[in-house]
């Protein structure tokens, strides 16, 4: 629908609309080809979207035998990211081992792993970021195997902020029942709502893991390594050396030289951790910039515009426009030049009335706009769609130049927990120039036609180059609302706090929760039993009983109390018992939470006053 509503309109600019004149043909073609650009991908993505439902080699058995090393990479987060990580990675089944990989050297990080039952690993030279850190854990294990130690043959890898749930090994290990698959990859999915790219459906990497991923899962493609969320055959990777060192993008990296040596990769359709999305506007920024950054070092290093003699066509289409939709920013400032350049100009563009261009204009829009939401499932709210898109262009430009000046790039880790202040996002340079740019063509445009000033382009014209103008103009305006909305401001807090509606005991008493962390709780008590400082013993539904210190107590108008309950310092007990109960909870813990939901997916509250 989205492909044939802009195949119609561009028939009726080219039949109907052009004008004769030499020059403003030049101009109007111009436009044209500029406006025809999206046609080439909204067709290859109608025909690899099509089919989600691809067929795929079901899984067999639990884990076949095999041993398994967790490994989870870590840098410099704090201890309510990092401890629910590891604390269920060492609940799940089957049995295997979970490795923290610490590139920090912190000694809490030793005293939470031997607490928990996790093997803490360092190294003295931190070269290559988290590739070197996992190459570096995959060369102690071939040491440790020619000693005469259990060799490893599966290692599963998480972000050390995503939460494993208890099905992340036993439903995927079954797949390397097929010896030819060297990778499994999950979904990646995120219990921080309210993060950046937060578009109140399932967020912007919502329409990559449910839609294209699923697509990928068919004869000739695959899914790519994505970092985190997924499981590799060591076997595999010590044939193609182990985990890229060449690029800042090691994940998708490495999927390609799997792929060079004939191995398969899978993609998992199935919730099995849950991680933190960026938060704010800088580490959404931050982390799409050395994604993109990355595509571009990949795109070089592989070649990938030649890449077609040792990859399927699927293959080859999917790597090739995935790395080259980074440049889409350049795309997007023409989007704000090609009009201006016309309507500064004045030269015609089109000769269709201005009320029949407008009315053509918008129909094919909106069509365009159905059409593509239902390719992509639903997988997507335009309005946040448009405002993340304008990131796309600081980035496409970084990307641009990277390619003329081939620098060296660093690993940057997006950052995760508190900042030291609450701020609003930063405006990029490149956005308030173009903010500014617009608004001055805007006032120039306005006055023209209101003959305050010369003005030498046709009405049709006009409107045909401000149709698009404007277009972009709404599209920065979304963007730098959502920059600058209190509700993306950096927060104080280490933990994601979540509401949940469950009744708790403390300090023998019954009460209600009103939310919780992995670092603390909030409680409603129906009498006044804590004093302002000291420590409470917190019972949640189906855990045992845990010891926290008091951060606040306000009196309710009921005779009741509000407490705010916090995690002390070390007490890796008590992390892991709120982690475990918010990401492995138990059943009938929280009333109307469905089996094997986790209580961190809550957006329940309490009622009464609990809801205050």
């Amino acid at each position: 629908m989205a492909a044939a509503a802009l195949c119609f309109y561009l028939v009726w600019r080219i039949v109907f609309t052009l004008p004769t004149d030499p020059l403003d043909e030049v101009a109007a073609w111009s436009m044209v080809v500029f406006e025809s650009l999206p046609l080439p991908g909204m067709i290859l993505n109608t025909v690899t979207w099509w089919n989600i439902d691809a067929s795929a080699p079901p899984p067999s058995g639990k884990g076949g035998g095999r041993t398994v090393a967790l490994l989870i990479p870590t840098y410099n987060e704090p201890a309510e990211v990092l401890a629910p990580t590891v604390a269920a990675a060492c609940e799940l089944e089957p049995a295997h081992e979970t490795w923290v990989l610490d590139d920090g050297d912190r000694s809490w990080v030793s005293d939470l792993c031997r607490a928990y039952g996790a093997r803490y690993v360092r190294r003295d030279v931190h070269d290559h970021a988290k590739a070197g850190n996992i190459n570096h854990a995959l060369g102690l294990m071939e040491r440790e195997a020619a000693a005469g130690a259990v060799a490893v043959d599966i290692i599963a890898v998480l972000d050390c902020d995503h939460v494993p749930l208890p099905t992340f090994l036993s439903s995927t290990l079954g797949w390397f029942g097929d010896p030819d698959i060297a990778l499994v990859q999950g979904p990646q999915s995120f219990y921080n709502s309210g993060a950046f790219d937060d578009d109140g459906v399932t967020g912007e990497q919502g329409l990559f893991f449910n839609v294209q991923m699923r697509a990928r899962n068919a004869a000739g493609a695959g899914s790519f390594w994505c970092g985190s969320t997924s499981l590799l055959r060591v076997e595999a990777l010590r044939e193609v050396g182990g985990v890229a060192t060449e690029t800042i993008t090691e994940d998708m990296h490495t999927t390609l030289k799997l792929i060079r040596r004939g191995w398969r990769t899978v993609y998992h359709h199935q919730t099995l951790a849950l991680g933190l999305a960026p938060a704010t506007p800088e580490q959404y920024l931050l982390q799409r910039r050395r994604w993109g950054m990355g595509a571009m070092q990949i795109l070089t290093h592989e070649k990938l515009w030649a890449a077609k003699r040792w990859m399927s066509w699927r293959n080859f289409h999917e790597y090739l426009n995935g790395t080259l939709w980074w440049l889409e920013g350049i795309g997007t400032l023409f989007a704000f030049l090609i009009p201006a350049l016309a309507l500064v100009s004045g030269a015609q563009t089109s000769t269709a009335d201005p009320l029949t261009f407008s009315a053509v204009f918008a129909v094919t829009f909106a069509a365009r706009l159905w059409g593509a939401k239902r390719l992509m499932r639903h997988q997507i709210h335009w309005p946040t769609a448009f405002a993340l898109r304008i990131f796309r262009i600081p980035i496409g430009i970084a990307c641009v130049w990277w390619l003329a000046t081939r620098r060296h790039l660093r690993f940057e880790v997006t950052p995760k927990g508190a900042a030291d202040s609450r701020a609003r996002g930063a405006l990029p340079p490149i956005l308030m120039v173009l903010a500014l740019g617009i608004a001055s063509l805007v006032l120039y445009c306005g006055l023209g036609l209101a003959g305050v000033i010369a003005w030498r382009a046709t009405l049709s014209s006009t409107v045909a180059a401000g149709a698009w103008l404007l277009l972009s103009a709404a599209v920065i305006a979304l963007g730098v609302a959502r920059i600058r909305s209190e509700k993306f401001a950096t927060s104080r807090r280490n933990a994601h706090r979540v509401a949940v509606s469950a009744a708790v005991t403390v300090n023998g008493v019954d009460g209600q929760l009103i939310d919780i962390s992995v670092g603390g709780v909030k409680v409603h008590l129906p009498v006044a039993v804590l004093p302002p400082e000291g420590q409470a013993k917190l019972t949640l539904p189906e855990a045992p009983a845990v010891e926290l210190e008091t951060v606040k107590v306000s009196a309710d108008g009921d005779g009741g109390q509000t407490a705010s309950l916090r995690v002390r310092p070390g007490d890796w007990n008590a992390h892991k018992v709120l982690s475990l109960w918010l990401f492995h909870t138990p059943p009938g813990a929280v009333p109307g939470l469905g089996h094997g939901i986790p209580a961190i997916a809550s957006v329940a509250r309490a009622p009464g006053p609990a809801s205050r």
